[in-house]
């Protein structure tokens, strides 16, 4: 197979990613609507997809390299899972409570500018200017989507999207972790770690706040539950990671971009969501400052066929 086909295939998984990724907060929205507490959703959510991801690792040869690193490296792979797939995902699902599921996609989609500015904050240094003008240009984004100059529509969004940027946040702190240890323990490995960590967390989360009477679901909800959690999660995250590995993290970013506005159509279609113009106005800007960010990085060595 010639590499200009591989590299149509790798931008159709990324593609496809991304837009399976956007319908995850209107299968959540879905799933309230059924009577399905917070709690219960993200313990099911991550213990049906913690076999797949295993299981991945099981097929690529990845454990090994798991069992044989050093702890430190476990540990930080642990933490990274702690912030991005325990506390992120608990406050993400959260502000899926309290504020449209379109609303919450364009948000999150800010995390790439809090590693801009964490990693900077780690060397000491002021990012680049590219970095800055996108960083600003996506926090201006994220006054225009919250509410922009109408009180009502902050009043309304306010504690919703502080959640969501809290998720953001730790999800850049899992991302950090990941390029931190991620040579270490490979790609795979780090997200078997993580993914477990993060999955005992929510275990006991559960049981200390819920109970198993909470997973009485309906058989509805359960199919629901399933079709969410392997094509919203563990499908994108496979397809992500394939496409990545042939077309460089920067150019994959900048085609993610679709994630935004294909959850605006869906929450539109799916859920009767209208955000008002200046909400749609924010979300055009913050996809423009991740599209800055991203453009003009060095792209990646291209790997042979």
């Amino acid at each position: 197979m010639s590499t200009p086909v591989l590299d149509r295939l790798a931008l159709v998984l990324v593609l496809g990613g991304a837009l399976l990724l956007a319908a995850k907060g209107i299968f959540a929205k879905m799933l309230y609507a059924q009577g399905v507490e917070l709690e219960a959703l993200l313990v099911a959510r991550a213990l049906v997809s913690l076999p797949f991801i295993w299981g991945w690792a099981v097929l690529r040869g990845e454990l090994p390299r798991v069992f044989a690193a050093p702890r430190g490296a476990v540990a930080a792979a642990a933490f990274g899972g702690l912030s991005g797939y325990y506390v992120g995902t608990w406050f993400d699902f959260r502000a899926l409570q309290l504020i449209d599921a379109s609303l919450e996609r364009v948000l999150l989609f800010t995390y790439p500018a809090i590693v801009v500015v964490a990693r900077a904050a780690l060397r000491g240094a002021w990012p680049a200017r590219r970095e800055l003008l996108a960083a600003s240009t996506a926090y201006a984004g994220v006054a225009l989507a919250v509410g922009g100059f109408d009180a009502g529509l902050w009043t309304a969004n306010g504690k919703g999207a502080a959640f969501v940027l809290i998720s953001a946040a730790t999800f850049a702190v899992y991302l950090l972790a990941n390029e931190q240890v991620g040579r270490t323990l490979g790609s795979v490995g780090f997200l078997v770690v993580a993914a477990t960590a993060a999955a005992l967390a929510l275990s006991a989360h559960f049981l200390l706040t819920s109970g198993p009477a909470a997973l009485a679901l309906s058989g509805h909800a359960w199919l629901l539950l399933v079709v969410m959690t392997v094509f919203t999660n563990v499908l994108p995250l496979f397809m992500l990671s394939a496409g990545i590995g042939r077309i460089g993290a920067a150019r994959a970013a900048i085609l993610s971009s679709i994630g935004p506005p294909a959850t605006l159509c869906m929450a539109w279609l799916w859920l009767g969501e209208r955000l008002e113009a200046v909400q749609v106005l924010g979300a055009v800007v913050i996809v423009a400052g991740i599209v800055i960010l991203e453009v003009g990085r060095a792209p990646p060595a291209t790997r042979g066929a």
